[in-house]
């Protein structure tokens, strides 16, 4: 039975296809590849989120290889291999670069594409998500070589989604939910020291935050999990009505980190 049996056939086989790809392309060089993110915490949102992965090489990966990684991730896009496939999405760095900032040559694959790294562009929070809930799907287990953050690290970076969330978060599309769960995962850590999935973060805070934006994430979470009613007529309009609370969730949790500054 292969250490990466999630009971779910589907996922299993778009996994067992990325790690096939990822093995050939790498040629030998592969030491590890772990999940984190809403997959390693029970929380995966078919044809919504992304399943989160990072796959750690001996050194620095190859210019030929950098350019290969980057054309293996076609079979995964194009269906072939279903949704939980299409979702996949991470970095391939070398093991001296699992620090946030350090410098080096590596991949990543996102949403909008794939790009060359040179530097390690995760954060603070999926360097704690890896260490701490991270699930090993090949070689060794090499969590521990991801820094441990600070708590003052975790908090300036919940500062600056503040601050982005100001900016950017905005309703009207179906991944505006995501700019109030992504709140409420930030409170629920501030508050309870660990941390959550999206889903269960939203019942928390639905039932522990003050603001009024709490009463929104009952079906925020519910539309995440269930993306293909996003076209219906009530939940375009609803949508289009969370402006307010996505600012209120960014007074509650600038609030909550001024207490602990203070």
């Amino acid at each position: 039975m292969p250490c990466y049996d999630f009971g779910n056939p589907e996922l299993d086989l778009a996994i067992g296809v990325f790690l096939s790809i990822i093995d050939e392309t790498l040629r030998g060089t592969l030491r590890s590849v772990i999940l984190y993110g809403s997959v390693a915490l029970g929380d995966l949102a078919p044809g919504y989120g992304d399943l989160d992965f990072v796959a750690i090489t001996d050194n620095d990966i190859a210019d030929d290889r950098r350019e290969a990684l980057i054309e293996a991730r076609r079979p995964l896009r194009s269906g072939l291999y279903g949704v939980y496939a299409r979702m996949i999405e991470g970095a391939f760095l070398p093991r001296h670069m699992t620090c946030p900032k350090s410098a080096g040559r590596a991949v990543w694959w996102g949403t909008s594409g794939e790009r060359l790294w040179d530097s390690n562009w995760l954060g603070w929070f999926d360097c704690l998500g890896i260490r701490e809930r991270g699930v090993v799907i090949h070689g060794e287990d090499l969590r521990c070589e991801f820094p441990t953050p600070a708590r003052e690290q975790l908090a300036a970076e919940a500062a600056r989604y503040v601050g982005t969330a100001r900016r950017h978060g905005r309703g009207g599309e179906l991944h505006s939910v995501d700019w109030l769960l992504t709140a409420a995962r930030m409170l629920y850590w501030l508050k309870e020291g660990e941390l959550a999935s999206k889903s269960h973060a939203a019942d928390w805070a639905y039932a522990n935050a003050t603001g009024d934006w709490r009463a929104q994430l009952q079906k925020a979470a519910w539309l995440r999990r269930n993306p293909n009613q996003a076209q219906s007529g009530d939940v375009i309009a609803w949508l289009g009505t969370l402006d307010a609370p996505i600012r209120e969730a960014c007074c509650e949790l600038e609030a909550e980190l001024s207490k602990m500054g203070s």
